[in-house]
């Protein structure tokens, strides 16, 4: 595993959020779209082709985002357990950096270590993912 791994997870966490919510509003937007066909007069079939169109997409996206929410859970839980493997304090200075986005001072302030300190035992965090 490679820093440039670590720093795509963050982004990865980013993109489920985005996708999950995405998926929400399609949800609400399917029901929405059933409530407001429901009450148009019966009888007519361009109401039914109306909404198996937009059902048929709906879902269509639906399995988009899916298939791209596994590929990134995938390799989220590969990189979370590469650092559940890291003993405590390198596991912590990890995620403070990388999944925290967090300066440097500040997890030299958190962890309560100097700079060369945080940056040695960073080395060696790394060197234990690899």
């Amino acid at each position: 595993m490679t820093k440039k791994d670590l720093y795509e997870l963050f982004w990865m966490k980013k993109n489920i959020n985005r996708l999950e919510e995405k998926l929400l509003e399609l949800e609400n937007k399917a029901t929405q779209i059933t409530t407001q066909l429901s009450k148009e007069p019966k009888g007519t079939n361009s109401v039914e082709d109306k909404l198996g169109e937009t059902v048929s997409k709906i879902v269509d996206l639906q399995n988009e985002i899916n298939d791209q929410l596994k590929i990134y859970y995938k390799k989220v839980r590969y990189i979370e357990k590469a650092i559940e493997k890291l003993p405590p304090r390198e596991a912590l200075l990890i995620r403070l950096r990388y999944l925290d986005q967090k300066r440097w001072e500040e997890i030299c302030v958190e962890m309560n270590y100097s700079w060369r300190q945080i940056h040695y035992i960073h080395a060696e965090a790394l060197k234990m993912l690899a």
